[in-house]
């Protein structure tokens, strides 16, 4: 039997010859993005097919491809199912039901399986005994409206305070923290269009201002930190970096950050789903510690 006809017998993704419109991406290039879908799932992103979707059109955007969307800003969903056809190693998965009470909670399973996977990660990066290229990043809003805190006045008479705002506007801060105590530059990302000069005064060493429309992080975002952080990162360091952050899909679903962060030596891993507000150490004490004399400023 015949090399071709035996993949053809196996059902292998790709045929050599296709009947029909030509796939928007290569038979390599699809091959790369698997593994990059795999990868990610591996190390705890699993993808829906909108996420992937979107990973798509990214990749395709980052090598010059032309095809997809760019009004949607993703690859279609014929695509999507004809890719999942070419490409057998990976396929739609229905994922573990998690009730509202079991997300809310402390899940012991779920978090030993992780730290299973963290240690073995750990070891095989040879970072056990390096604990200032194992990194934690993570984002926080602040809110521009503060809560009015107890006051002394005489009994019986109004008492009133002149606050920012009714609602108040929200900015986001992004840190970056290692296991051995330092930090990385910090992003406060404001919202807006035009950032105004004397918000650049006083301003901390090592620390980047931006603007989005909504003062939240986006993708675009997210990768200029990446590049923030590698610029921190000492020169012609042989030793790897871990990196580890949550789920958000600017966070990961990002061609663009994923490779930078590959290209540089730095591996990056996702904290356990539902759990953040248990295991992620920036919300258990250095957030914690930052909102509490942010509403003192107030």
């Amino acid at each position: 039997m015949s090399p071709s006809l035996q993949h053809r017998v196996k059902g292998d993704g790709h045929s050599d010859h296709t009947i029909g419109r030509k796939p928007i991406l290569s038979r390599e290039n699809e091959e790369e993005l698997a593994d990059v879908i795999s990868t990610l799932g591996k190390r705890g992103f699993p993808m829906r097919m909108s996420d992937v979707q979107q990973l798509a059109y990214q990749f395709a955007e980052q090598k010059g491809i032309r095809g997809f969307s760019a009004a949607k800003g993703k690859a279609g969903y014929k695509w999507f199912r004809s890719f999942l056809k070419r490409n057998r190693n990976i396929g739609i998965r229905k994922p573990e039901a998690l009730s509202a009470s079991r997300a809310a909670g402390f899940n012991p399973t779920v978090v030993e399986a992780w730290f299973q996977q963290y240690r073995e990660t750990v070891d095989r990066l040879g970072l056990r005994n390096v604990p200032d290229h194992i990194w934690n990043c993570d984002e926080t809003g602040l809110q521009d409206h503060f809560l009015s805190s107890k006051v002394v006045a005489e009994v019986g008479s109004p008492c009133f305070e002149i606050t920012a705002g009714e609602k108040g506007e929200t900015s986001t801060l992004l840190a970056c923290i290692n296991a051995a105590g330092g930090y990385g530059p910090n992003m406060v990302i404001f919202k807006g269009k035009r950032m105004k000069a004397n918000w650049l005064y006083g301003v901390p060493e090592n620390t980047y201002l931006r603007m989005s429309d909504n003062g939240w992080i986006n993708a675009e975002l997210f990768t200029e930190r990446g590049h923030c952080f590698l610029k921190s990162l000492p020169k012609d360091d042989p030793q790897p970096h871990l990196l580890l952050v949550d789920g958000h899909s600017s966070h990961v679903y990002n061609i663009d950050f994923l490779n930078l962060m590959k290209d540089n030596n730095v591996y990056v891993f996702s904290l356990p789903p539902h759990t953040t507000h248990y295991l992620q150490p920036a919300d258990r004490a250095l957030f914690k510690s930052l909102k509490h004399f942010w509403r003192l400023e107030g």
